[in-house]
């Protein structure tokens, strides 16, 4: 991974300023240029919304200026809800038909946690959504199409990206944990509307257990695809050295 190596964030446009995707690039040493690309959306965790939302038409004219006009050399669509709730082939399709268009490496977010799952080696996990019940269920299904299943899961029924945002995220985790104690399991902590990348040793530590959030292994992926990975910890943990 070259210095000169730029990442491209597909990122809806639903949510505040402080999204920490838009300054991470500045604010971490060691990371390759960010660019972010916003898609249009009003941040509606409805089924429809949320279809509509991941469709490839939609996104590959933002993807195109991220290629053309930005260099990235990778893109990751960093919408967790957007990526998973048609089901895996979906989320595969969407992947393979925008790195087709773009012609650079594209993966998602939904795909990512498959893929971190699977290189921290585990298939079972416990789930803390910050969506509504319907949306989760999408995401349990999804998990277990791609041989993940889960054990205990709460949902914080966030009808808006803005909503997830705005939860505290650090005081569900912990409350979470309290009536789940195992710790064998990972827990999986999505939506990239949470700003969770500095909060992922905390998380960790108060969870006493490996998290991994939706914007950690969004990162992850989208590192490997620039043909490297970070080794900051403190952002990665366990998936730094993967």
């Amino acid at each position: 991974m070259s210095p000169e190596s730029c990442l491209g964030i597909l990122l809806p446009d639903d949510g505040p300023d402080d999204y920490e995707w838009y300054t991470l690039g500045d604010e971490v040493s060691g990371l390759p240029r960010i660019q972010v690309g916003k898609v249009a959306s009003d941040g509606h965790h409805a089924l429809t919304a949320l279809l509509a939302l991941g469709e490839v038409e939609r996104l590959a004219p933002v993807g195109r200026t991220l290629v053309e006009e930005s260099g990235a050399k990778a893109v990751v669509w960093a919408c967790n809800s957007a990526s998973f709730i048609g089901g895996l082939d979906w989320a595969r399709e969407q992947s393979a038909a925008l790195a087709s268009r773009l012609g650079v490496p594209v993966t998602s977010t939904a795909l990512a946690f498959h893929e971190a799952l699977a290189a921290l080696g585990h298939t079972r996990v416990d789930l803390l959504s910050p969506y509504p019940d319907e949306v989760t269920l999408r995401l349990v299904s999804f998990l277990r199409e791609g041989g993940v299943s889960v054990v205990n899961d709460k949902t914080l029924d966030c009808p808006y990206a803005a909503d997830s945002h705005r939860a505290d995220i650090l005081a569900e985790v912990c409350r979470f944990c309290a009536r789940y104690p195992d710790a064998s399991r990972p827990l999986l902590v999505p939506d990239t509307a949470v700003n969770s990348l500095f909060l992922r040793e905390a998380l960790s530590r108060e969870a006493g257990r490996v998290v991994l959030t939706a914007n950690q292994v969004t990162l992850w992926a989208g590192l490997k695809r620039l043909g490297g990975a970070s080794q900051s910890e403190r952002l990665l943990g366990p998936l730094a050295a993967s």
